[in-house]
Parts: structure tokens; C-alpha cells; sequence
């Protein structure tokens, strides 16, 4: 029986002496799709703060559990070889001298850069240039990140993740800042990534990042699991309401979902 990504029972955690996540219990499965949707404060970021292994869980209670990939305890370096993640902490620690090609491999050390002590084999420079390729951003491989546009600095922020052929993709708010044609891009390149079979945790507020590939949605409030279930079933009027605390109409075409507030 193969272990879950993810097995949460009773989680709690805390930042000075404040629970911003209480009585989590939460099993996601290796290939699972799965968006985490909350207003801002709901303890998203801090979920996945856990979910990456930055951040220990309360362990005041003896029915606390907290298994990544089945194990309770991990090398910090090899659970990050094992998940590519995207997010504003990392983008914020990134030297804006950083070349982007170096960017992407500095993915193979769980760096931000590569330094003097990395040593690249001719099979890292390979599989740096394969997932250069695979993202479309070949012609930046010579740029400094800092001329690098959101949109562009997000598809290298991808490879980056993408570079150890991680078992799993955790995004939190991967969206934010982009343009319309940047948030399509990137939506369409999680799209292709989902449809090959890559597990995908996205942390949003906003309904238009969850990709049509998404099939389950868990929605956070207060730092709690207020629900957890099929997309189709989540994502209504009701529920949307309740999360956000103002009237939500949640408006489908197609497989996307949009929220309108009166």
C-alpha cells in the first residue's frame, strides 16, 4: 500500500503561543490535484509552511499526527527534493544579479543561487537545459532575474520546482501579481503538468487560479478545515459566503469556476 503525501491528524500550530492552525486532519494521496482556498489570515500559507517542512506542529497532544510521504521525521534537503514549490518567500530571497538558468539549478542544491560548492554534472547541466525547454524560457536563460518580467520570473520559478522531477508541486498563491495573459500562461502550463500526472497543491484566495484539473478543494477558515470535498460540491453560493463573510455568487463556465460579490 503505497503511503499518502500528506497524513495530518489533529495538527495544530502555533506562533507565539497563537494557534493559526487548529485540529487539522488532512490526507492527500501522491497525484492528487488539490487547491487550498481561504480569505487572506485563514492560515493557507501556514498549511503549506508545514505541508514543506518549515514549520513543526504543536505536539501537545498525544493524538497528534504529522507524516509526509509516510515518514514522521525527514532530512529537510531530501523532503524538498521530493516537492517543487512556488511561492513568495522563495521569490523574495532570490539575488536580483541571479542569471536565470542558474536560478532553475540552484533547484538540484535547494538553493537560491549557484555557488563555488556546487559541482553540476554533465547529466545536472542536461536536465537544467531539458526543463529550461520544456517551460519556453530558453531565451532567458542569460538574464539576470531582475529584467525578467512577473510573468517570465514565475515560469523560472516553475522550472526551479520543477528541475528534481519533485513528487510533488505545492504553489502558494502562484497567481498573484500576474496580467491577464501571464495568469493564462500559467494556468496552462499547470494544466499540461496536472494532465501528465503531477501532484499539485495550490494555496489561493481566488477562485479563477484553480485550474480545471483541480478535483478536490479544501477550504480554510479561522485557521480550520470549514470544507473538504469534490470541487463540484465545495465551490457554491453557500459555502463561498460562509468562508469569505459577504454574499459570493460562484459563477461556472466551462470547467472554471469565477466568484461574483453584489
Amino acid at each position: 500500500m503505497v503511503d499518502p503525501a500528506i497524513l495530518f491528524q489533529n495538527l495544530s500550530y502555533r506562533i507565539q503561543g497563537k494557534d493559526v492552525l487548529s485540529s487539522i486532519d488532512l490526507r492527500i494521496e501522491e497525484g492528487e490535484k488539490v487547491a487550498l482556498l481561504g480569505p487572506n489570515g485563514s492560515g493557507k500559507s501556514s498549511l503549506i509552511r508545514v505541508i514543506r517542512g518549515e514549520a513543526r506542529p504543536w505536539s501537545g497532544d498525544m493524538s497528534t499526527d504529522c507524516r509526509l510521504f509516510g515518514r514522521r521525521r525527514w532530512n529537510l534537503f531530501d523532503l524538498r527534493s521530493m516537492m517543487g514549490v512556488v511561492s513568495p518567500e522563495i521569490e523574495r530571497g532570490i539575488s536580483p544579479r541571479t542569471k536565470t538558468w542558474d536560478l532553475v539549478a540552484s533547484g538540484l542544491f535547494q538553493s537560491y543561487d549557484l555557488y563555488r560548492c556546487h559541482k553540476l554534472q554533465d547529466a545536472d547541466v542536461t536536465r537544467v537545459d531539458h526543463t529550461v525547454g520544456s517551460l519556453g524560457i530558453d531565451a532567458l536563460s542569460s538574464r539576470p532575474v531582475s529584467s525578467l518580467s512577473t510573468g517570465e520570473m514565475r515560469r523560472a520559478l516553475i522550472a526551479r520546482a520543477l528541475v528534481n522531477d519533485p513528487r510533488l508541486l505545492v504553489l502558494d498563491e502562484p497567481m498573484t501579481g500576474l496580467d491577464i495573459i501571464a495568469r493564462k500562461e500559467f494556468r496552462d502550463v499547470m494544466s499540461s503538468l496536472a494532465s501528465k500526472g503531477k501532484g499539485i497543491i495550490i494555496a489561493t484566495h481566488d477562485l479563477e487560479d484553480i485550474i480545471p484539473e483541480i478535483e478536490r478543494v479544501i477550504l480554510l477558515k479561522d485557521g480550520r478545515i470549514f470544507s473538504d470535498g469534490e470541487k463540484d460540491d465545495v465551490l457554491n453560493d453557500s459555502n463561498l459566503s460562509d468562508l469569505f463573510g459577504v454574499e459570493v455568487h460562484v459563477l461556472r463556465s466551462g470547467r472554471n469556476y469565477h466568484a461574483s460579490v453584489p
